[in-house]
């Protein structure tokens, strides 16, 4: 055959192909308007024909819904002209054919559209029984809630993406008068939202919760009297369920061929979540979660919504035990906040309602930003570890300090020090400014010998600010502000009390005299310092001598890997001939493990063969193999080897998320190398640009299937990579 009827007949057998393939084509040319990936409107010009089509089958329906001035749409099957309509064209096909649609208007106008095509009628007519077996409807599942929510939209709906026959949405069609049910899996702690985005009559959705032996009608509905408005969206409902079951949907219409279109979402429960070094965040929840927040001592917990009336119950471990501390009732972008007590350091706050949305930050109340909060008293023995006083420096700028009155604070203490020759003199002067009418300052020169205080010196307000000067002798002395009349303030720890802020500025004067110790060094001193100073070097370079070999053993081992490459075929091979143990197999495994960070990340790869995942963004790369589950340390556990390549940023936080996309979520048994993991999470850290790094995980779990997903922050922003291909546990055809 000859090269020119070689490539005639490769072109001949892809346009028959692609004659195959459902296709929907639209004008070129006109202003469309997008929403979430869905047509929702045309700008039209009075002499313009905006037209679209699309293939259809014998009883399969379409449904288009206009909203405009002037306008008027023509549905026509293989030619042939079906109805003609200035609002709504609903029908169903006799044959298979191509579905016309043309749009006219005599006025410049935007024209709203919602249309559904290639609907069938699939649902059963009747409700099953709780025994009763039923398919189930994909619904689209929500694992993180910000992933499916965005506040800036204006709203906590879900965020569905295509058209209205697309995944995120199911369609059907009444067309017989009667009520329609299909069913939506679900689990204890789940949340499903149903939204109603398209109807051509009325329609009343109602959920039923059903497990093995019971059935119980939830509460709420979503109703409509008559047909949509072209994009017009109900306001969601939610209902969330406390067992495993079925989510039973009806759709009800008093009339028939109604034509409708249903966004549905399954949000999983997120009990609990933590953050350990909080700055800013987002939360989004469903019907209850619990976040544990890690404080730092003189740092407070800031909450705003921009919802109404959302409460949020407060607990602090103090002593090992949960102590309520509040119940914060937040008004829409009214700031709440949350003080630790005394040595606490984790505040659990519980959030409950059906939707949520909270902005959670952390903000530091420190005097003259030294990390903590100045103590009220200055310290009563010499031998008093003082550390936790904040210093004040005499030569500096200006500082800030404040009275959180929240927490009872009506005194702050600083110290400093005076260095310097023994006869010198030293004249200190501290003036405070700000909000200190009602206060005093008191100036503290303690004896250095018996710690008694030597001298002090307080004033008051005097034109607008107070001011005081002492001279001392060298050693640690001490600064107070402090309010005259605490008991104006009554009020509870916590209360929203507004904190006075003040400004301490100082001046120093230093009169040298006398004359400067020195004393010259001894011969002996001099000697055998020099011989430590060698000695001492000579063991520092013991630890990277040693480090050096190990890397160097390493690197050969995994040269010698890399010679031979395929080595998880290798040891399958080994274990079915019974050469190799499976804790011989275990050994090897965590031994090349640790040895092919040596490598390159391609080299690295081809020791294990081909790859089963692989996925590669800007940023970072992940590869995964499935292991022989001979080699399981842990009976019955799932082995996979993962590879993480950092190619840009510097990650913080890092974890390594192994996700069930169904069925029960995955348990991490055991992990090489010793990262911390819970549950499905792996905890990696810090991970710098260029870390290479490969761990073996052992799953537990009935799950058919895993995900793969790296989050964290980098360089400092949230980040998140996730493989797009399933991970299955067995080959898809060997489970069918």
């Amino acid at each position: 055959m000859s090269k020119k009827l070689q490539l005639f007949s490769v072109l001949m057998i892809a346009s028959v192909l692609t004659s195959l393939i459902p296709q929907s084509s639209a004008d070129e040319g006109f202003d469309t308007i997008f929403t979430d990936g869905r047509l929702v409107g045309i700008n039209i010009e009075s002499d313009q024909t905006y037209s679209d089509s699309w293939p259809i089958k014998e009883n399969e329906w379409y449904s288009v819904i206009m909203e405009c001035e002037s306008c008027t749409g023509t549905i026509s099957i293989d030619g042939t002209i079906i109805e003609t309509s200035s609002n709504d064209l609903t029908g169903m096909a006799e044959e298979d054919g191509i579905v016309e649609l043309s749009i006219e208007s005599t006025l410049n106008e935007l024209i709203g559209l919602s249309i559904v095509h290639n609907v069938t009628e699939s649902f059963d007519s009747l409700r099953p029984s709780p025994s009763q077996q039923t398919d189930y409807i994909e619904s689209k599942i929500c694992t993180e809630s910000d992933y499916c929510q965005n506040y800036s939209r204006g709203n906590l709906n879900s965020i569905p993406n295509g058209e209205l026959t697309s995944p995120a949405f199911i369609s059907g069609v009444i067309d017989t008068g009667q009520s329609e049910f299909f069913a939506i899996e679900v689990f204890d702690g789940d949340t499903l939202e149903l939204s109603l985005f398209h109807s051509t009559s009325d329609i009343t959705v109602e959920v039923f919760f059903q497990n093995t032996s019971s059935e119980l009608l939830m509460n709420g509905s979503l109703s409509i009297n008559g047909k949509m408005i072209a994009n017009e969206q109900l306001q969601p409902m939610l209902w969330h369920f406390d067992d495993n079951g079925r989510a039973i949907v009806k759709v009800h219409s008093s009339s028939v061929n109604t034509v409708w279109s249903l966004q549905s979402t399954v949000f999983k429960s997120q009990d609990i979540i933590s953050f350990s070094n909080l700055i800013t965040e987002e939360v989004y929840g469903h019907n209850q979660k619990t976040i544990l927040v890690e404080t730092k001592q003189s740092e407070r917990i800031n909450l705003i919504t921009p919802l109404e009336n959302l409460t949020i119950n407060c607990y602090q471990l103090l002593d090992g035990n949960w102590v309520v501390s509040e119940n914060l009732n937040l008004l829409s972008d009214i700031k709440s906040s949350v003080y630790p007590y005394p040595d606490v350091e984790v505040v659990k706050l519980e959030i409950t309602g059906s939707s949520f949305y909270v902005r959670i930050s952390a903000e530091d109340f420190s005097d003259i930003s030294q990390g903590f909060e100045a103590p009220s008293l200055s310290p009563i023995f010499k031998e008093t570890d003082n550390s936790s006083w904040p210093t004040i420096g005499l030569e500096g700028s200006a500082v800030n300090g404040q009275f959180t009155l929240p927490i009872f604070d009506y005194s702050d203490v600083y110290k400093f020090e005076i260095t310097g020759w023994e006869d010198s003199i030293h004249f200190v002067k501290f003036t405070v400014e700000g909000d200190v009418s009602d206060c005093e300052i008191e100036l503290i020169e303690k004896n250095q010998k018996t710690w008694e205080n030597r001298e002090t010196k307080v004033r008051t307000l005097s034109s607008g600010k107070i001011e005081v000067a002492l001279e001392v002798e060298r050693g640690t002395h001490f600064f107070r502000v402090s309010v005259i009349d605490p008991s104006i303030y009554n009020h509870s720890w916590g209360d929203d009390v507004i904190s006075k802020n003040y400004t301490i500025s100082t001046y120093y004067e230093l009169v040298d005299e006398g004359e400067e110790p020195w004393f010259p060094p001894d011969d002996n001193a001099k000697k055998w310092g020099e011989i430590a100073r060698w000695f001492m070097g000579l063991l520092f370079l013991v630890p990277a001598v040693i480090v050096f070999l190990m890397y160097r053993k390493k690197n050969q081992f995994a040269i010698s890997l890399l010679e031979k490459k395929r080595r998880l075929i290798w040891l399958k091979s080994k274990l079915d001939s019974g050469t190799t143990t499976p804790k011989e197999g275990r050994k090897f495994l965590r031994r090349a493990l640790d040895s092919i960070s040596t490598l390159d990340w391609e080299e690295a790869c081809q020791i294990w063969g081909d790859y089963d995942l692989e996925y590669r963004t800007s940023g970072v790369a992940l590869v995964a193999w499935k292991l022989d589950e001979r080699i399981s340390e842990n009976k019955g556990s799932w082995p996979i080897i993962v590879g993480i390549n950092i190619l840009q940023g510097n990650w913080e936080l890092a974890a390594l998320r192994l996700d069930a996309p169904q069925g029960e979520a995955w348990k991490v048994a055991s992990v090489h190398p010793k990262f911390l993991a819970s549950g499905e999470e792996v905890f990696l850290d810090s991970m710098v640009e260029g870390n290479m790094t490969f761990i073996t995980v052992e799953l537990e779990g009935s799950s058919k299937s895993v995900d793969i997903e790296i989050n964290g922050r980098v360089d400092g922003e949230p980040y998140a990579a996730r493989i797009p291909s399933t991970l299955w546990r067995q080959e898809l055809d060997s489970e069918e």
